[in-house]
């Protein structure tokens, strides 16, 4: 029988656990989560982090998955769309338009270089980098996690020697 890997296992994933069952296909969840509700509707679950993307790839080519999804698990989008590409897969899009779109600094530096109004905005591999041009910022500033969802992780920031403990946050 063919298999639909889901990333995640939050409740909001049963419709698609259903809708994957209507469809004659295995439901397969997985992540770090064991105890996760969808877990228990699944036909099989793996623990296996939906963040890495060697360890999905593994799983789904020892799977032999016939698709592969994250419904309501922004952490899973970029590789199930990365899956989906190594293994030839339906998808929302390529590896690289999906990143974009789920990274905000390089969201909005795609939206800044293709002329659309964005606020000022930057994203920084180390919190230094970003102490060093603070003043090319108006203050008070927003720090923002690149990867993250649901405003986890933001902070206002008052000034530039704040930055570090925001970034570490």
């Amino acid at each position: 029988m063919k298999k639909v890997l889901l990333l995640g296992g939050s409740l909001f994933l049963l419709p698609v656990i259903e809708a994957v069952h209507k469809l004659g296909y295995q439901a397969v969840t997985c992540d770090y989560l064991p105890d996760n509700d969808a877990h228990k509707f699944a036909d099989e679950y793996h623990n296996v982090s939906t963040t890495d993307r060697a360890a999905v790839l593994a799983l789904a080519k020892e799977l032999q998955v016939a698709g592969i999804m994250s419904f309501a698990c922004d952490s899973g989008v970029d590789t199930a769309a990365y899956v989906a590409e190594q293994l030839g897969l339906p998808s929302v899009g390529s590896s690289e338009a999906v990143d974009i779109l789920q990274n905000k600094a390089r969201f909005r530096k795609f939206l800044a270089d293709n002329g659309f109004n964005v606020p000022t905005a930057r994203g920084y591999a180390c919190a230094e980098d970003a102490v060093r041009e603070a003043g090319d910022f108006r203050w008070p500033v927003i720090i923002k996690p690149t990867d993250s969802a649901g405003s986890k992780g933001v902070t206002k920031v008052t000034k530039p020697e704040d930055i570090p403990a925001a970034a570490e946050y």
